[in-house]
């Protein structure tokens, strides 16, 4: 009977915690978003490596001259479109050059806001 009710008690918590993790990993990607179409800083990435599962590896380097290199999943669509050894413009934040978006994503953002 004991373990019935830690085994409830345990799949309750998770029911309530992985919710909880996915909203706030949501709100988190759309906060660091805002913030690049607000301030972001446009630099030019390399794609350096594509795998499977639209998975790709990206380098950049930032106003302070540092090198930055990124893995991503992305959308069928995006991954498509890019090709290894070729440049992506992308934006990132000054504050935070790891959070970085692609150039027409911000621009459609950007667009947007300004229709409303």
């Amino acid at each position: 009977m004991l373990w019935a009710i830690l085994l409830f008690s345990a799949l309750f918590l998770l029911a309530l915690i992985v919710p909880v993790f996915i909203i706030v990993s949501w709100l988190h990607h759309l906060r660091d978003f805002s913030g690049i179409v607000a301030q972001g800083v446009p630099t030019e990435a390399m794609v350096e490596r594509k795998y499977s599962h639209h998975r790709v590896v990206i380098t950049y380097r930032d106003a302070g001259g540092w090198m930055h290199r990124h893995y991503r999943k992305l959308l069928p669509s995006d991954f498509h479109r890019l090709q290894v050894g070729r440049p992506v413009r992308i934006l990132y934040l000054p504050h935070r050059p790891h959070v970085w978006a692609f150039a027409e994503d911000v621009e459609q953002a950007r667009r947007l806001q300004s229709r409303q």
